[in-house]
């Protein structure tokens, strides 16, 4: 499904869902109001149980109903594999039944988007601290153009290959890199991804509106289903 006119435009009525990490925040952006109204709650597990009511307790806030939005946004990862798929089966969720287009970006498009907004239109290195000394990284140009594949990366790995890097530097990796790239400009992550998440949707390309958009995971979940035997999946007799 693709979407243009006022679902985007000035008219639009859109809605951010973010539950990659360590909160579950969400936003809403009206016509005419500078600045959405956001409900954020900093959590590690439980955003199945809490994303569904900020957001109704924000559309009540706003004096509105579910009916009267005309878009969502939503992070699609990486970050935590139950966080990520409860952010997007909620967005598709909601799509569905209200009849309206979703869109997805990973949370390192938003740090980038972020980032370039804070800081102007430079090249932006985005890199995520993950398990141990390895991190989510990837590069952008001055206009957010992807110049890399979104990877996994070591500390070592990631100094040698951006080791001339001399744009910016963001995500929550950033301050354990910036040493050994003395170059970069590092521009400090926001506290929530709701509102440059909303940003990003405005200004993105209709084309990229769709109906289902898919997580990015970048490593396999750390909870395997076990091969001993008598270990069976759900659905197996």
């Amino acid at each position: 499904m693709q979407i243009s006119g006022p679902q985007t435009g000035p008219d639009a009525v859109l809605i951010a869902l973010d539950s990659c990490a360590d909160r579950c925040s969400v936003a809403l952006s009206l016509p005419g109001v500078p600045d959405p109204f956001v409900m954020s709650r900093a959590m590690r597990r439980g955003h199945a149980e809490f994303l569904l009511p900020l957001l109704d307790g924000l559309i009540q806030k706003a004096g509105l109903s579910m009916n009267a939005l005309t878009g969502i946004a939503v992070t699609r990862g990486p970050g935590s594999f139950a966080g990520v798929r409860v952010g997007i089966a909620a967005a598709r969720g909601l799509a569905l039944a209200l009849g309206i287009p979703v869109i997805g970006f990973s949370v390192l498009e938003v740090l980038s988007f972020s980032a370039r907004q804070r800081a102007g239109k430079h090249p932006c290195l985005v890199a995520i601290a993950a398990r141990g000394d390895e991190f989510y990284v990837q590069g952008f140009d001055g206009q957010g153009l992807a110049q890399s594949e979104p990877q996994v990366m070591d500390q070592e790995a990631c100094l040698v290959r951006f080791q001339q890097w001399s744009g910016l530097l963001t995500g929550s990796g950033a301050a354990s890199l910036k040493a050994g790239l003395r170059a970069a400009r590092t521009v400090e992550e926001p506290l929530e991804l709701v509102s440059p998440l909303l940003g990003l949707a405005h200004v993105v390309d209709v084309t990229k509106w769709q109906s289902a958009p898919t997580p990015l995971y970048l490593r396999p979940p750390d909870a395997v289903l076990s091969s001993r035997p008598g270990i069976k999946q759900l659905g197996e007799r």
